[in-house]
């Protein structure tokens, strides 16, 4: 499977369970947000798939909307969980997948992204988001 927004999702959401760290839907969405905009960066390489995915301006800042459906079920909950999607019909049964992350610089980039942000809450991670000179600060 190719590297997509919700395999870098998932990914995001393995490591806080694994290190038993909450991770709630609106910091997950600007992670995947500053994890692609890092890639793009360092590697000039998306995290992010543009035949499923896209960034999109919402209210309140950049979001992408795979993800945001994906997880919106926990609410203000914490995430505890990755999420399959349907990978294929065979008949009339689906066949479930679980989107993974297999590509290593991106995994840097999210091992990058988890550390330099991790003391920072979902409103700090927001403001960062928003702030003068960004590219979601310059839309505004």
């Amino acid at each position: 499977m190719k590297t997509n927004a919700l395999s870098v999702a998932n990914y995001l959401v393995e490591c806080a369970i694994n290190e038993n760290v909450e991770i709630h839907l609106l910091g997950l969405i600007k992670r995947v947000y500053i994890v692609h905009g890092f890639s793009l960066a360092i590697y000039d390489k998306p995290a992010i798939d543009s035949r499923f995915d896209r960034v999109e301006a919402w209210k309140y800042g950049p979001v992408i909307p795979s993800v945001y459906h994906s997880f919106k079920h926990y609410r203000d909950n914490p995430i505890v969980e990755t999420v399959e999607i349907i990978e294929e019909y065979n008949g009339d049964k689906p066949k479930f997948a679980t989107p993974e992350l297999h590509d290593e610089q991106i995994k840097r980039v999210c091992d990058m992204v988890r550390k330099r942000y991790r003391n920072l809450n979902d409103n700090d991670i927001v403001k960062l988001t928003h702030m003068s000179g960004t590219p979601w600060g310059d839309v505004l």
